[in-house]
């Protein structure tokens, strides 16, 4: 199964453990943005991953493309002179949380438009992904999310969206309408229980929410991660997981992890599909980074043990 997805990706810029910025003398550099992270956790599990961005070209840029090949991910990506957006992360300890500075603005990836990006790979997608954070960034990535959904689509993809956090929508009633006019492209929608709440005004039990989110968007399949679980409506049934105890390390990826697995498990049916994703967001948890570095028979081992809600 080839997943396809569009996006930017950040160089993150992390001290060691649980340091803080104000003082660390070094920083870990890493790489993470919500499509990327997922495509690298569907390779993880078996898919074929292929990341479509537009990065600068220079050693900052070969940097992002050289991290993500070296986790299996294919990237097509639009080279030009100009600035790669950095982010700043340090991982918290009770009581204390985690924190983040972005300096995202004026990266090259925001010039991106679908005339960049070859069409035939998106044609040839078994399924096509884009989370809320592409559209938000410009006006041009928000018609690049766009055409990449209308383009697969019509293609015969499978099409899904990510609604994983409202960070950077500085008017939640704009992210509605933006989300909106994407969802008659869409047939898998991928969300959090906060960010769904607050983008779509729907909250409670997810049986409810996602039969809701269904009905009203005429979607094909609606999965839902909240703190304590996780819930999956297809066909008019739900599904649910526990999401199991985990000794966090960094929750930098995980929701993300969620989204790939799951979207890599879908030919196998949702439930399975839910577990690994459940599984998947557990495993990323455990180590200090955003891109996935578990094994498939990880995440089976996990899923197994998961309990139903």
């Amino acid at each position: 199964m080839e997943l396809v997805t569009l996006g930017a990706a950040a160089l993150e810029l992390a001290p060691p453990g649980s340091e803080r910025l104000e003082t660390a003398q070094t920083l870990d550099v890493g790489v993470t943005g919500p499509e990327c992270n997922a495509a690298a956790a569907a390779g993880r599990v078996g898919a074929e991953p292929v990341w479509l961005s537009r990065l600068p070209a220079g050693p900052l840029g070969a940097r992002v493309e050289g991290e993500l090949r070296g986790h299996g991910v294919e990237v097509v990506a639009d080279t030009v002179a100009g600035r790669q957006g950095l982010t700043f992360f340090e991982r918290g300890r009770t009581p204390r949380p985690d924190a983040r500075i972005d300096d995202l603005g004026n990266a090259v990836v925001e010039g991106l438009t679908m005339d960049s990006i070859p069409t035939d790979r998106v044609k040839a997608a078994d399924t096509a992904y884009v989370t809320a954070a592409t559209p938000r960034a410009s006006t041009g990535l928000a018609g690049a999310t766009a055409k990449f959904l209308k383009t697969a689509s019509e293609a015969g993809a499978r099409t899904a969206l990510g609604v994983l956090d409202t960070r950077g929508w500085s008017d939640l009633d704009s992210a509605r309408e933006t989300l909106e006019g994407l969802l008659p492209a869409v047939d898998v929608l991928v969300g959090t229980a906060d960010a769904v709440e607050a983008v779509f005004d729907r909250g409670g039990e997810p049986s409810k929410v996602t039969h809701a989110l269904a009905s009203s968007h005429d979607l094909e399949t609606v999965a839902l991660c909240r703190t304590s679980d996780a819930a999956v409506w297809h066909d008019s049934t739900v599904h649910g997981f526990e999401r199991p105890e985990v000794d966090s390390v960094d929750a930098t990826g995980a929701v993300d992890a969620f989204a790939g697995a799951f979207l890599a498990g879908l030919d196998g049916g949702v439930k399975a599909a839910l577990r690994r994703g459940v599984a998947a967001d557990a495993l990323v948890r455990t180590t200090p980074e955003a891109l996935p570095t578990f094994s498939s028979d990880e995440v089976e081992a996990v899923a197994e043990t998961l309990d139903r809600t």
